[in-house]
């Protein structure tokens, strides 16, 4: 039998799963990602792609998302660089209220679905993202 009133869906999930999977990009707030990174048995180098050092957590490295002068294809050049320099490193990007998001030539969420690695974005309230989702590890 067919139910007729609609199902309750909440318009963001969480995702459990013990850590970001490359391909399939995850958001947390700074603080989340924080906690969840220091919960892991072995803590990543991390690497925050935004438009200001200064924003970088401690012990974060940094990527510049834009550049005076520099066009996107620049931009992703650097970030294709950092890329083989860093093979083993995780991304996060920083998209909080405030900050303008990566200059890059295609859309960004195909920039950051084609790196082969996990990527964090970084949002200023994670339960309200709908186009990634929350990366909470089980308890």
């Amino acid at each position: 039998m067919r139910r007729k009133e609609p199902l309750e869906v909440s318009t963001t999930w969480r995702y459990p799963l013990p850590m970001p999977m490359p391909g399939q990009p995850v958001c947390a707030t700074e603080t989340e990602a924080l906690e969840q990174i220091a919960r892991l048995p072995v803590e990543p180098k991390v690497f925050l792609w935004t438009e200001n050092e200064r924003t970088c957590p401690v012990n974060w490295g940094f990527i510049a998302s834009l550049r005076q002068g520099v066009p996107p294809s620049g931009i992703e050049a650097e970030l294709k660089a950092w890329e083989s320099q860093y093979p083993h490193a995780w991304l996060a990007v920083d998209l909080r209220d405030g900050m303008m998001p990566p200059s890059t030539v295609r859309p960004l969420e195909e920039v950051l679905s084609s790196l082969q690695r996990p990527v964090l974005v970084i949002v200023s309230r994670s339960p309200e993202q709908e186009e990634w989702p929350q990366w909470v590890l089980p308890e």
